[in-house]
């Protein structure tokens, strides 16, 4: 079963959002992803993933434009209809979902 390489979402963020430098360890720069400081107590679990499975869906696009097998886990986000909150601010709900096959051993999950 084929799946996306870290290397193929990275190439879909913001240049240096995945960082490999240390032999055997990825780390994530949740500044250089989301383009603004963040801290642990921030409130920005959301949007981390909105652009972190953003990237894993345009990567998902291209996987699928050069390979006979076509993923179909990281889809794009379905969209919900605008409405106004009380003070006049537009929000539209964004639905992502990711679809995995989860063998006996979870530490060999994949994307389908």
């Amino acid at each position: 079963m084929a799946d996306l390489t870290l290397q193929q979402v990275a190439d879909k963020l913001p240049s240096g959002s995945f960082d490999n430098s240390t032999p055997g360890e990825v780390t994530i720069s949740l500044s250089t992803l989301m383009g603004e400081s963040v801290d642990l107590a921030d409130e920005k679990v959301a949007e981390f993933f909105t652009k972190l499975l953003a990237g894993a869906s345009s990567a998902q696009v291209d996987y699928n434009a050069a390979n006979s097998t076509n993923l179909t886990g990281y889809p794009n986000p379905t969209f919900g209809t605008p409405t106004a909150d009380d003070s006049g601010n537009i929000y539209a709900r964004r639905t992502h979902t990711v679809s995995v096959q989860v063998p006996v051993d979870v530490d060999e999950t994949v994307g389908i």
